[in-house]
C-alpha cells in the first residue's frame, strides 16, 4: 500500500530546512552512483547539512520500483530547501512546471555507457548478482533476483542498452546544464577529494575541508584485482573492451553515439 509507505517516508525526512536552495545530485546505475551518494551522505551527516535520499528511503521501505517518482502527491517533498541525492534516473515528478527544475543547481555523474552496462551485468544480469537488498521484505527481493535468467553478457548488454539511453536522454532534456556540474566516473574513481569538494562548492554549501578529506579517504577503495562478487568489482575505465565482442561494441556505439557525445564520450 503506497500511502502507507508515504507515511513512513514522511517520518524519515529531515526536520530542518537549509539556507540554500534545493539542489540535486543525480547519476545513473553503475556510474559510481553508490560511491557519490554515500560520500555526500557521510559529509551531510557529519556537517549536519539538511539532505535526503528519497530513493534509498523508498527502497528500504520495500518500494523497489520507481512508480512513486511520478506521483504528484509527493511534489511538496521535492520543494524543500534540502540537498537531494540518491537518484539514478530523472524523477518524472520533476518534469512538472511547479518543480521548476530548470532553476535548480545539480551535479550529474555519468560514465561511458558501455562500461556501465558491463558493470550492470555483474550486479543484475545473474542470479548471484552483487546488488544490495532492501531492509523491508528482503526475501521477496531475493526471490525476484533468483528468477533472473542467467543471460550471456553480450545478450544482456544489448537488451539493457535502450533503457540506459532513455535515462541519459531524460537528464539532457530536462536539466539546465548552465546550472549543472557534469562529472564523469573517472573523476570520482581517481580523485575523490576534489570531486567531493567540487560538489559542495558548486552547491554553495559550506562543509569543513577536513570532513571532506576524511570521507574521501575512507571511500577510496580500488580493487587490486577483479572480484565478480563485490560491488566495486574492478572500477577501471574501458572494461567493455575486455568483456564484449567487437560486434556488440559496434551495436552499443550506434545506440549511444548521439547521447554519448552530449556527455563528452566519443563513440
Amino acid at each position: 500500500d503506497t500511502n502507507m509507505s508515504y507515511d513512513d517516508l514522511k517520518k524519515a525526512l529531515p526536520t530542518q530546512e537549509a539556507n540554500f536552495e534545493p539542489c540535486y545530485a543525480f547519476s545513473v546505475h553503475k556510474s559510481g552512483s553508490t560511491l557519490m551518494h554515500s560520500m555526500i551522505d557521510a559529509v551531510c551527516r557529519a556537517e549536519k547539512i539538511p539532505a535526503v535520499t528519497l530513493p534509498d528511503i523508498m527502497f528500504n521501505l520495500g518500494e523497489t520500483g520507481i512508480d512513486w517518482m511520478s506521483d504528484p502527491e509527493l511534489l511538496p517533498i521535492f520543494q524543500k530547501r534540502w540537498l537531494y541525492y540518491g537518484f539514478r534516473n530523472f524523477p518524472k515528478i520533476l518534469e512538472t512546471p511547479e518543480a521548476e527544475i530548470r532553476t535548480k543547481k545539480f551535479v550529474l555523474l555519468v560514465r561511458d555507457p558501455r562500461d556501465s552496462l558491463v558493470s550492470q551485468y555483474f550486479s543484475y544480469g545473474r542470479k548471484d548478482g552483487s546488488h544490495a537488498s532492501p531492509k523491508k521484505n528482503p526475501a521477496a527481493y531475493h526471490k525476484k533476483m533468483q528468477e533472473i535468467e542467467d543471460k550471456e553478457i553480450d545478450k544482456y548488454v544489448t537488451a539493457a542498452a535502450p533503457p540506459l539511453r532513455r535515462k541519459l536522454l531524460k537528464y539532457s532534456e530536462n536539466l539546465n546544464f548552465d546550472l549543472g556540474m557534469l562529472r564523469r566516473y573517472e573523476d570520482i574513481y581517481y580523485d575523490k577529494q576534489t570531486f567531493l569538494s567540487d560538489i559542495f562548492d558548486h552547491f554553495g554549501i559550506k562543509a569543513n575541508p577536513q570532513t571532506i578529506a576524511r570521507v574521501a579517504q575512507r571511500h577510496d577503495v580500488r580493487p587490486a584485482q577483479e572480484d565478480d562478487s563485490k560491488h566495486i568489482r574492478k572500477g577501471t575505465p574501458g572494461d567493455h573492451r575486455e568483456k564484449l565482442r567487437p560486434e556488440t561494441i559496434e551495436v552499443l556505439n550506434d545506440t549511444f553515439r548521439d547521447i554519448g557525445a552530449f556527455y563528452g564520450y566519443g563513440l
